[in-house]
């Protein structure tokens, strides 16, 4: 029996068992072993991290003079929602309720 052994980069999902290959593998289907290994960002040299990239965007808006929102101003929008969400549930509720089981006397 030989034994192949194939490298192909993939990235690892949040539910931290599903992978997905960058390429096909050049296996036949069956049973096989996994070796996962953290790789490093691609980063080709020249680009900037992400982080450079966000500060440079926050300058180049606070130049413009678009400023970020305050904590109060979030806070407004977070109820704001809220309430939208709330009033959508208690609409939904009303609407199940007249959806309920009919009487079939006639």
């Amino acid at each position: 029996m030989t034994t192949d052994t194939i490298t192909i980069e993939g990235m690892l999902r949040e539910d931290g068992v599903t992978l997905q290959l960058r390429e096909k593998v050049d296996l036949p289907p069956g049973r096989v072993t996994v070796t996962v290994q953290a790789a490093q960002p691609m980063q080709t040299g020249n680009e900037p991290a992400m982080v450079e990239v966000l500060e440079r965007i926050l300058r180049e808006q606070r130049s413009r003079g678009r400023m970020p929102i305050t904590e109060e101003q979030m806070a407004a929008e977070i109820s704001a929602i809220r309430a939208d969400e709330d009033d959508y549930e208690k609409r939904c509720k009303q609407i199940w309720a007249r959806t309920g089981p009919q009487s079939t006397e006639s």
